[in-house]
């Protein structure tokens, strides 16, 4: 399972890893970014897109690549 199918099977949950899909699913809405977006491209993303608040992304990007790992381990 790629890392973006992971994520928004993720917005169903109450945790921050789902407020960050939203969030996420939100930039894919207002046609800021691509669904099929990889985390390294989400990364770039931010880093263009979403000066102001790119470190707060990322550190959220980098939570949700650590549950996504976790996940991918017990498959």
């Amino acid at each position: 399972m790629h890392f973006v199918s992971w994520l928004w099977e993720q917005m169903d949950y109450q945790d921050a890893t789902s407020r960050f899909a939203k969030l996420c699913w939100d930039d894919v809405n207002n046609g800021c970014a691509l669904p099929t977006f990889s985390a390294h491209q989400w990364q770039n993303h931010f880093d263009k897109k979403h000066k102001n608040s790119k470190d707060k992304l990322n550190a959220m990007l980098l939570k949700a690549l650590d549950e996504y790992t976790l996940f991918m381990k017990d498959k």
